[in-house]
């Protein structure tokens, strides 16, 4: 696209920039293109000390084959080597999805076939984890549209530009300011025509979950559930180094309207576990 190989010399011209790249796809673009045009090759890091309670949990959801729940404990963790690109990692890098709620992580999971298909039923096996230790993650919250679902994000925007603006001079904070929302927009990002249409924010996930720059993950607001619950991006390092426990297995089936996918799916629990040998899962 004209005028989007060269690097833009102002916040003005950044922030126009910024504003057609939110209002195109990248499906006819060279992956190295999009990058380029990105401008976000440094975007600082925005950490977050997180302190685990008793209450603090996390759910991972997948759709089962047939009727019958996933048996395996590494099998249900996260993918190690997807040959996809998604909202958080590169094709053959594995990114640890979980969320909030299991609500959440069902919505999550059923979306894509949601809408490339006529299935409205499915059975998925639902994991629990407890989390045990300290974590610092970056907070993605500088959408307008994320801030509008009711959550407590928008006080994560204020005390995070607030400390930027502390520390920086007003230009480099306008231009910070801009990255910081751009790039939360592209984690934001609902409609979605192809792989590239995520590699901004798969490009960054997988740059900021490198061990060197010791970011344990990445928290961005769900878009199949309208924003209003969060998503955590892990490190798969996280799950060698004991970080989580398991502490309950459940099989669900989940059923969605079938005029309107977006509607809160029916949800029933069919059988739950919390018994486990190893690797296994003993229903």
């Amino acid at each position: 696209m004209r005028g989007l190989d060269k690097t833009p010399r102002s916040n003005r011209r950044l922030a126009k920039r910024f504003k057609t790249l939110n209002r195109i796809s990248f499906c006819k673009y060279d992956k190295k293109f999009i990058l380029k045009t990105s401008c976000l090759r440094k975007v600082g890091k925005d950490i977050h000390e997180f302190i685990p309670t008793d209450k603090s949990l996390i759910y991972r959801a997948l759709i089962n084959n047939g009727t019958t729940p996933y048996i395996s404990i590494n099998w249900i963790k996260f993918n190690p080597s997807p040959n996809y690109i998604s909202r958080a990692n590169l094709k053959n890098k594995g990114t640890a999805y979980y969320s909030c709620a299991p609500d959440i992580s069902i919505i999550e999971c059923c979306r894509d076939k949601l809408k490339t298909s006529n299935q409205r039923e499915f059975e998925l096996t639902v994991s629990k984890w407890k989390i045990l230790n300290n974590l610092s993650f970056q907070i993605i919250c500088n959408s307008k549209k994320a801030q509008l679902a009711g959550t407590d994000l928008d006080q994560f925007c204020i005390a995070t530009n607030k400390k930027r603006r502390a520390s920086l001079r007003k230009k480099h904070y306008r231009t910070y300011f801009l990255k910081a929302k751009f790039l939360s927009d592209q984690y934001a990002k609902g409609i979605i025509n192809c792989e590239n249409d995520y590699y901004i924010s798969a490009v960054h996930a997988n740059s900021i979950l490198k061990p060197e720059n010791k970011v344990d993950g990445i928290i961005y607001p769900s878009v199949q559930y309208f924003h209003k619950g969060f998503n955590y991006a892990l490190a798969p390092r996280l799950f060698d180094n004991s970080h989580f426990r398991l502490i309950e297995v459940s099989h669900y089936k989940a059923v969605f309207d079938k005029r309107n996918i977006f509607k809160y799916p029916k949800l029933e629990i069919l059988k739950s576990t919390t018994k486990f040998k190893d690797d296994v899962i003993i229903w």
